[in-house]
């Protein structure tokens, strides 16, 4: 949710977003507690020294000062690339049945060599609270996977 929500607010900042475009759309539904959008990344496809194919996405967002973590799962040096990992990792996890017990699927995407394009949906559960004395809203993913 951190890393959508990042892109989106940085592709609405013109000089960070040149081309104009719009590839991650995101929605807070403040009554159903869902986070929805879809995201839209360019990727190149290649096939490494041992074979495997590996997708990567393209970044489309200048100066946006991402800095990935250190010693984590993910290592995407750009946004979308982190991303992309992100949503690949979910859908890997929602496909795994002791992890995801009650078969739930809120992340989809799909890789179209044709394009070049890896696109899909999400539809993430998600807490929310205001803070009733300084008014701040916050927003954060539930976790539903074990």
């Amino acid at each position: 949710m951190e890393v959508l929500s990042f892109i989106s607010l940085n592709q609405a900042i013109a000089a960070r977003n040149p081309a104009g475009v719009t590839n991650v759309t995101g929605t807070h539904n403040q009554q159903s507690l869902i986070y929805s959008g879809t995201y839209r990344f360019d990727v190149t496809q290649t096939i490494n020294s041992a074979g495997h194919l590996e997708l990567e996405a393209q970044p489309f967002l200048v100066g946006a000062n991402f800095q990935v973590g250190s010693s984590g799962t993910f290592k995407g040096n750009s946004p979308e690339k982190y991303a992309l990992e992100v949503l690949m990792y979910l859908q890997n996890l929602e496909n795994t049945p002791g992890l995801n017990p009650q078969n739930r699927n809120f992340v989809s995407g799909t890789y179209n060599s044709d394009n070049q394009r890896y696109e899909g949906s999400f539809s993430i559960p998600v807490t929310f609270s205001l803070n009733p004395t300084t008014g701040v809203i916050s927003y954060g993913a539930n976790p539903y996977l074990l």
